[in-house]
């Protein structure tokens, strides 16, 4: 072989490789509906359709059949929410159908398996199979709930929550939203709320970071929205959760009606983060209560 065509292969080689380890995006497609809601506009009916569909796209997907099999619904609806925030590229979406309660929608995206991955590893520790023997899993429950106490069984087990008002990135804050955050992680059978911040073990701090709105042409805008809860007690150092999250919208709608839905999504969305990190810190502490029992 000449050298100079060896050299060539040699120097372009890991260009190749480059490409060879891109992997290419799929398509998602669905369809939703969504009613609406007292004196919602159709464009907050709208907005709520597209999230619906685009959920309902990846939750059908069989690139997560998988992550089906391996996690509980909360953890699997939250990863799901994860990847729609972040990670869809490409989103587009029409009306189908426009009633005088209901506004139906068709979206189409692409996500890329790599994206996928990323996530799973976010999930890592959650994950295990569901597939056991019936018999096995209930003998299992059964000798664990002989020798541990590894949910609360009474008021003196739960933790205490403290949520205080959002803060906005312009230093004003807001009970309504803290009361919207606090409706969606209440009932939880690992602690209660509080309204006494100096009786709470946890405390979370929701925090409005970013809302930005960027006229794309005459007929559309484009929203991106930046959220995170602020969690103490879970470590010496404040755990942070974040979600981050760009909306496309036509000119003419409501601009706070989208504002609010969205900022009530991200909120939620990290709310089950939060939630979900409270409830292993708690369920460690149960673990090493019953444990210390033992010895």
């Amino acid at each position: 072989m000449p050298l100079l065509l060896l050299s060539l292969i040699l120097w372009f080689s890991p260009v190749f490789n480059a490409f060879a380890e891109e992997v290419e995006s799929f398509e998602i497609r669905a369809n939703a509906c969504e009613k609406l809601i007292d004196d919602e506009s159709v464009a907050g009916a709208r907005n709520r359709a597209i999230d619906k569909a685009v959920f309902l796209a990846l939750k059908t997907s069989p690139q997560l059949q998988e992550d089906k099999n391996l996690l509980n619904d909360h953890d699997l609806n939250v990863m799901i929410y994860r990847l729609v925030d972040d990670y869809v590229q490409d989103l587009t979406s029409k009306v189908t159908k426009s009633e005088e309660d209901k506004v139906c929608v068709e979206i189409s995206g692409f996500i890329n398996p790599q994206s996928i991955e990323l996530v799973r590893e976010e999930f890592k520790p959650n994950r295990q199979y569901r597939d056991y023997n019936p018999d096995d899993v209930a003998q299992v429950a059964k000798d664990l709930e002989q020798n541990f106490t590894l949910k609360p069984q009474n008021l003196e087990n739960l933790a205490l929550v403290y949520v205080e008002p959002l803060v906005y990135f312009n230093g004003k804050s807001s009970v309504k939203h803290a009361a919207f955050l606090k409706d969606k992680i209440k009932d939880n059978p690992y602690y209660f709320l509080t309204e006494k911040k100096d009786l709470a073990d946890y405390v979370i701090t929701p925090k409005l970071l970013k809302a930005k709105v960027d006229s794309l042409d005459a007929s559309h805008k484009r929203i991106q929205m930046v959220v995170t809860l602020e969690i103490s007690g879970l470590k010496d150092d404040i755990v942070i959760v974040s979600q981050n999250r760009f909306l496309l919208y036509f000119a003419q709608d409501n601009q706070n009606d989208i504002t609010t839905r969205l900022l009530q999504k991200l909120l939620e969305a990290a709310g089950a983060d939060a939630v979900r990190k409270i409830e292993m810190a708690e369920q460690q502490k149960l673990e090493q209560r019953a444990v210390g029992h033992t010895l």
